[in-house]
This record gives C-alpha cells, structure tokens and sequence, in this order.
C-alpha cells in the first residue's frame, strides 16, 4: 500500500471520528468548524544530483529552517518525514490563503530550490483551529 493512500486513509478516519463528535454536540457548545487548508506531500526527484555530504547538511539545515519560519508565522500547522525509505519523504499542512501562496511557500525551500524535493499540493478540509505542538509546548 502507498504511504498516501495510508495518511489519506488515516485523514479519513480522523475526520470521521471528529464529525462524530459534531453529531454528538449538546445545545449550548460551540459548532465544530472545518476549513480549507493545504496539504504538501514531499517527493524525492528521481534523477537528483549527486553532492557532498557538506552541501547536502546545508541544504538539510534551510529546509527545516524553512519550515520553522512557516510555523513562526503560522502558516505550517504539521510537517514531517515517513521514516521509510519510498519516494513521498514527508508531509506538511499549510494554512495559507491560496493554493498559489502554497506554492510560493514552498518554492523558497531549499531542498526544493535544489532539486531535491517536488511539492505536490492538494487542497485539504479539516478542523479549524488545527494546532500541533513541534516542541512539545
């Protein structure tokens, strides 16, 4: 199985699981609100150059700098690498306006600029207010 058919899988289930909880809601509790964020799936590029693992620890270094900014400024609510080896590497959720700002995100990263990571990006509904902790806050 692809590993973006077991997070859509897993999306499923977790939307399913919050819907339920919007069926379930009592009068007086707030309404449950979804909204349109961005979902970017990172896939390594197939004929990527080859570089010393200097340049490659540099590159490593803007990318994650990159997607601390994104989370400074409230734009990446998640991001991460699957820990196998398959083509799709990581994941991000974005919380930005358009799908074009999505891409203009992700066109400054370096291992994208670089030639290393294709973003593919796809809208996504989820629940608003969509908050993870990277630091353990």
């Amino acid at each position: 199985m692809k590993p973006q058919n077991i997070v859509i899988g897993a999306l499923t289930i977790l939307i399913i699981s919050l819907t339920g909880k919007v069926m379930a809601q009592k009068e007086g509790e707030p309404e449950f609100e979804m909204k349109k964020y961005y979902f970017v799936f990172l896939n390594s590029v197939p004929d990527a150059k080859e570089l010393d693992s200097a340049k490659m620890s540099e590159i490593q270094a803007g990318h994650l700098a990159n997607i601390g900014k994104m989370f400074d400024e409230g734009k990446c609510k998640l991001a991460g690498p699957f820990i196998d080896k398959d083509p799709m590497r990581g994941i991000l959720i974005l919380d930005v306006a358009t799908e074009e700002e999505a891409r203009k995100l992700m066109s400054v990263d370096p291992a994208v600029t670089n030639g290393f990571l294709e973003p593919v990006i796809r809208p996504w509904y989820g629940p608003a207010g969509l908050k993870v902790f990277p630091k353990g806050d």
